[in-house]
């Protein structure tokens, strides 16, 4: 049965299917995700974060089964994720503030929720490392140091995504000053 899922812009399309497998979702037939950004492509198929899977569940663009083949839902799917990453409820928040902010957001691993996001304009595009933190954290200013250092390499701004107990997140740029 051909289940039909309402798009926004996109006009009614098919839902596609993924598989949870270890900490990815693998989508055999993921070529209309991959044009919107989503995954990378790896030995012929798309590869989906958890975070990525589910944001797409949320939206309704998405349906995710376990290798058995019975059918997760987003609640269950959440619960997966923070088995193995206590931050992921952060990270889903901040990646679903980018998304819905029109930015294409790529999640990298690392023990920090780190995002790499770009946003066309006519001029070019802009391009930024995204640290994600929950309001209280502690970050030390060698580690903020290697985060800049490692946005400067790659060409891009640096920014904290601080995310407060309501679920708020407040965006700040670090920029390196030069002199003084």
């Amino acid at each position: 049965m051909l289940q039909m899922t309402y798009q926004g812009t996109l006009a009614y399309a098919a839902m596609i299917k993924g598989v949870l497998k270890d900490s990815k979702v693998v989508v055999e037939d993921g070529e209309e995700l991959e044009e919107r950004g989503y995954g990378r492509r790896e030995e012929g198929v798309l590869m989906l974060s958890l975070v990525e899977a589910a944001y797409l569940i949320d939206r309704g663009d998405l349906k995710v089964v376990s290798e058995d083949g019975a059918t997760l839902s987003f609640e269950e799917l959440v619960r997966v994720a923070t088995v193995n990453d206590p931050s992921f409820w952060v990270r889903l928040l901040v990646y679903s503030d980018l998304r819905h902010r029109g930015l294409r957001a790529r999640p990298l691993k690392s023990a920090i929720p780190v995002f790499l996001v770009e946003k066309k304009v006519r001029e070019g595009e802009k391009r930024y490392l995204v640290l994600c933190l929950e309001e209280g954290t502690r970050v030390g200013f060698k580690d903020v140091e290697a985060y800049l250092r490692r946005a400067m390499e790659a060409r891009r701004e640096l920014i904290f995504a601080i995310v407060d107990k309501e679920g708020n997140i407040s965006y700040y740029r670090v920029e390196k000053v030069m002199g003084a």
